[in-house]
């Protein structure tokens, strides 16, 4: 099929294809939620490794 016999691409397709796509609303609520995630992975973390050094200290005493 050649490009001259294609018909031109009207609003309603425009819109119909960007339904798809994220918005910024979307792309802002993904940081937060990407955000709270990194925070808590941090927190679990340092919860861990508090825990790794409390144990090793006291079998080493």
């Amino acid at each position: 099929m050649s490009a001259s016999n294609e018909r031109p691409l009207t609003r309603d397709d425009l819109r119909y294809e960007l339904q798809h796509y994220a918005t910024k609303v979307d792309l802002a609520e993904l940081e937060a939620r990407l955000i709270k995630w990194m925070i808590g992975l941090m927190v679990g973390a340092v919860a861990v490794a508090a825990s790794v050094a409390v144990a090793v200290q006291r079998l080493t005493s």
